[in-house]
Formats: structure tokens, sequence, C-alpha cells
């Protein structure tokens, strides 16, 4: 970081001299005007004419002699250009202040704060404050550190601290390497198989949580994703089982999971229906398309409570809620039976 201040300063001082230095120049002076002197002579010429001359002919140039000689005198009465002054001290030190505001906020919002830091994983972990660069710079060490050693604690150590500050590129590149060295580490295929989820790819997801499930069956985080990639693949069947045991294990958000768990019921419960043909049944609408942020029972989470909501009384306020979201809550296609099905459940609570 000194060098690269030093190689700031070399930039910026020249170049404010280089702009500032026409400021401090003498004024050149205007050249003389060239007019009134052709006036004068040609005025002497047309007056030695006249002396020549009679009658009309020396009325006409004497005329001309008397137009000649206002424009004369109304270029004698012109003040000359005003000489530029010299700009006094107070002007160059504003100047100097103004490019020295905007390149501290230039430093300050454009250039890495910190070894290895970008604007991204600034905005992301809040990189204005001081104990963020600290951390930045302390993922700098590790990753230093992991490329000396090339070690699997070492890999591991950055993988886990990048992963902690949600920089997922760092985080995969540090666990890859780990799987290099170690192709049996947990945490590492763990921590993959989440990064898979979250890349979209559910299916790689679901067959990597798989194996580390298996190998360590009270692994709550890696539960909770299997889970979710199963869900995400339609599989909700061994989405609820998966979920289930994350709660037997004692995973830190029981609550979630179980809206998870009975919005995933909900949609098993509406591929039945859907399968035999039958009426759909507000219950089962309401778990596969409401559960999930109303509550179980319909008595609010994420969303309000919708039991005894006294919405439900207004004609079509419930269809217009649904059909074009409102608030934080998108809209959630439903068809007309759907709908008449849904706000009877409701209405029953």
């Amino acid at each position: 970081m000194t060098a690269f201040w030093i190689l700031l300063l070399a930039l910026v001082v020249p170049a404010l001299v280089y702009v500032l230095r026409p400021l401090g120049r003498e004024p050149e002076p205007f050249p003389a005007d060239p007019r009134p002197e052709e006036l004068k002579a040609e005025i002497a010429a047309l007056r030695q004419e006249a002396r020549e001359l009679e009658g009309a002919e020396q009325k006409r140039v004497l005329g001309r002699v008397v137009l000649l000689e206002r424009r004369l005198a109304e270029l004698g009465g012109e003040r000359a250009p005003a000489a530029v002054r010299r700009l006094p001290l107070a002007a160059w030190l504003a100047a100097a202040l103004v490019l020295l505001v905007v390149g501290v906020v230039l430093v300050r919002y454009t250039l890495p704060r910190a070894p290895g830091e970008t604007i991204t994983t600034s905005s992301q972990i809040g990189g204005e404050r001081g104990p963020d660069r600290a951390k930045l710079a302390k993922l700098a060490r590790l990753k230093e550190a992991a490329e000396r050693k090339d070690d699997v604690e070492s890999w591991l150590a950055y993988a886990n601290e990048a992963w902690d500050l949600a920089d997922y590129n760092a985080a995969a590149e540090g666990y890859k390497r780990v799987l290099d060295l170690d192709g049996k580490n947990l945490t590492a295929w763990k921590r993959m198989g989440i990064l898979f989820f979250m890349s979209g790819f559910p299916e790689d997801a679901a067959q990597v949580l798989a194996v580390v499930v298996a190998m360590d069956p009270t692994d709550t985080e890696a539960l909770l994703f299997l889970g979710n990639a199963y869900s995400m693949l339609g599989r909700f069947e061994e989405a609820v089982g998966t979920w289930e045991r994350y709660l037997e294990a004692g995973g830190p958000e029981p609550e979630r999971v179980r809206s998870l768990i009975a919005q995933a019921r909900g949609q098993l419960e509406a591929q039945e229906a859907n399968a035999s043909g039958r009426s759909p049944d507000g219950g089962v609408v309401y778990r596969a398309k409401c559960a999930a942020c109303h509550g179980e029972n319909a008595e609010g989470g994420l969303g309000p409570a919708l039991a005894g909501n006294p919405v439900l009384r207004v004609d079509g306020a419930l269809a217009e809620i649904v059909n074009n979201g409102t608030g934080s809550m998108p809209a959630v296609p439903l068809g007309e039976d759907e709908l008449e099905a849904l706000a009877a459940y409701l209405k029953g609570l």
C-alpha cells in the first residue's frame, strides 16, 4: 500500500502543477489597434485631395473627411481591453483544495481499502468500517499462508474465513484445493454441495450432500440444504424426510424448517389431488402455497395471520391479493377453483 500511495502522489503532484501553471503567468499585452493610424492617413490624403478640388466634388470629399474624423474619435474613446490579472494566492489554494477533495473522494469510494479487497467484497461485508478492513486483511494473510504452505489446514482456514465473509468465489477456490489435497474432507464436500445449490445446480447439490449426510447424519447444515435441493427437484417426500431428520438433530432454525415441511406436504397433497382428478381442497392449497409464510395453521409467520383476518370478509379482496401480490408478498397464480377452495378453507378457521 505504501508503494501505491507513493505512485499516486508521483502522478497527482505533476498533474496539479501542470493544470495550475497557466494561472501564474504574466498576462500578455494586447497589440495596438492599427485602425486609428489607417484612418489618420486616409483623412490626410482626403484633405490634400480637397485642396485641389472645387464645387460639389470638394464638398463630397470634405463630407468623407468628417465621417472618418467621427469614426476616429469613436475609436479613440474606446478603452483598451483590460489585461488579465494574475490570480491571488487564495485562488491557487482553492483550486488545490478542490483537486484534493476530488482525489480523496475517488480514493475513498473506488480504490481498494485493504489487501485483496474489492468494491464487491467491500459492499458485501460493509468494508467502510475498521473491523471489516481487518477481516479482509486477515483473509489476504490466510490466502498467502495457504499458497505458501499448500496444506489442508491452511486452505481450509482460508476457505472458512471467506465463507464467513460471504465471499463465495474465494470460498469455492479454497474448498476445491482442500479436496485436491484430501478427497475425503467432509467440510469441503458439504460447502461445495451448498455452493452447487446456491448456483442453481440442485441435482449436483443433492448428490454431494447425500454423501455428506450418509457420513455424518447429524450435520444440520448439510441436512437443511439437502432438503432444499430435494424440494427444488420436486422430490417432496425426500425433502420432508430430510428436514424431519434436521429437526431431530436439533437444527438451529426449527420454525423455518417446519414451515418448509408444511409447504412440501401441501405440494404432495396437491400432486395427489391433481393425479386423481379431485376438486381442489382448500387445506391442500393453503399448505402448498401459503403455509410457508403464514404458518401451518394460518397463525402468522413471515406474513400476517390469516385465521380471522377481516380481509376475508371483503368480496374479491383475497383474489386481488393472491393474484397480484401486495407489499413484500409476490403474486401466487391460482385457478378460480383453487381460489374458491382456499377462501372457504380460511373462512372456516
